[in-house]
């Protein structure tokens, strides 16, 4: 059987689509999109916000700059 993913965008969209598939009978699971960041994730953010304090970073326009330099 293939399965839905749906994504209201309100909180009233939310509940009229349970209210519908409770209506019908229809199994659902709810789960929420927020997932906890791993600890290898949280200790490559902390080390990439030293490097910015450090001033050891690029900006976006000095990457542009050398990209177009590249290409010619």
């Amino acid at each position: 059987m293939e399965n839905l993913i749906i994504y209201p965008e309100t909180k009233k969209q939310l509940d009229i689509l349970k209210a519908l598939l409770e209506e019908m009978k229809i199994r659902f699971k709810s789960e929420t999109e927020v997932e906890e960041l791993q600890d290898w994730q949280k200790r490559l953010i902390a080390e990439g916000i030293e490097d910015i304090k450090a001033g050891r970073f690029t900006s976006a326009e000095e990457v542009s700059k050398k990209a177009r330099e590249c290409i010619g």
